[in-house]
Order: C-alpha cells, then structure tokens, then sequence
C-alpha cells in the first residue's frame, strides 16, 4: 500500500534534483518534460519511470486489497494501472520523440483522470473505504475534467495536475491503510 505514497515522495526528489540541474527551467512557466531533455534528464526521466512503474503496481495490488472484486473496481484499478504504463513511457520517449511524446503525455492525463472517475464510482458502491477516498478521488475527477476539457494544456496547468494526482497518492493510500488496519 506504501507504494503510491513512495512514488509520490521519490518523484518529487528527482524532479527537484533535476530542477536544480537545469538553470533554464523555470517553475510554472516550463512544461515538466522540459526537464526530460536538459542537464538533469536522468533524474527527470527516472522519476516518470519508477513512478510510473510503482504506481502500475499498487492499482494491481494495493486496489485490490481495498476495494470489492467487482467489474467497476477492477476497471478503475486497470485505468490506473494503464496509466502508470504510459506515464513510465513518458519517461522512456521524451519530448525529442516528438508526437510520440505528446500522445503519450495526454494518454496518462486522461487515463489517470477517467481512472479516477470509474475509482469513484467503485468507493460509492463499497462504502468500507470511508468518505474521505471517495471525496478526495471524485474531486480530482472532476477537477480533471474540467483541467482537460476547458482549460488547455499549459505549464501551469500541467503541473497543478500532477500536484493534485501525487495529493491523491498520498492521501487515497494512506486512508485505505487506516481502513484497513483498524
């Protein structure tokens, strides 16, 4: 279950090491992936595919520790395990890969957030996980859809989805951690 939380933690150090490796990236105002092509890529680029990699793992596992072996729950653990697949090959085809790297990005966005939207509707079918799952993933669906829909893909936008995707993986797992220990 730690897993998720993990990722989240270790993302955030190699994206701040490969920040502080590059002089001309600035935050907000550059796209994420910018870092995957500069003077930090390795970190940028190892940060995409472990956590990637990671949370591919806890959908296939930690999810199904938490969450009845429905057809609901397993498609949201799936989305969210095919999310992770294309965000550790966000890492693998950087920006120098052209469209490849474009589509791929928009494909973990859209995936993670259409995962969120389905790993809403499981936690309100099986009420065991609390309200606080339930809110916390329902919110950022929604918050997703309307990122994705209306308002365009720009730094600003992009990181502020991140941000809110690692909030999830902190909070989401640590909640399911609570409920099921005690």
């Amino acid at each position: 279950m730690a897993l998720a939380p993990l990722a989240c933690i270790l993302f955030m150090l190699l994206y701040f090491i490969a920040m502080s490796q590059d002089p001309g990236y600035t935050f907000l105002e550059n796209y994420l992936s910018d870092l995957g092509v500069g003077p930090g890529a390795w970190a940028f680029n190892s940060a995409l595919m472990i956590s990637g990699a990671m949370l591919s793992l806890f959908a296939v596992f930690g999810l199904s520790a938490a969450l009845p072996a429905e057809p609901v729950s397993r498609t949201g653990g799936a989305l969210l395990a095919l999310a992770g697949v294309f965000l550790v090959n966000v890492g693998i085809f950087t920006e120098d890969a052209g469209d490849t790297h474009l589509v791929l990005s928009y494909a973990f966005f859209i995936t993670i957030f259409v995962s969120f939207g389905v790993l809403t509707l499981a936690m309100h079918r099986d009420r065991r996980l609390g309200p606080v799952p339930l809110y916390v993933t329902g919110g950022l669906f929604l918050s997703g859809l309307v990122m994705i829909l209306s308002l365009g893909a720009t730094p600003f936008m992009e990181t502020l989805a991140v941000l809110m995707v690692m909030g999830w993986g902190i909070v989401v797992p640590g909640a399911i951690l609570t409920k099921l220990d005690g």
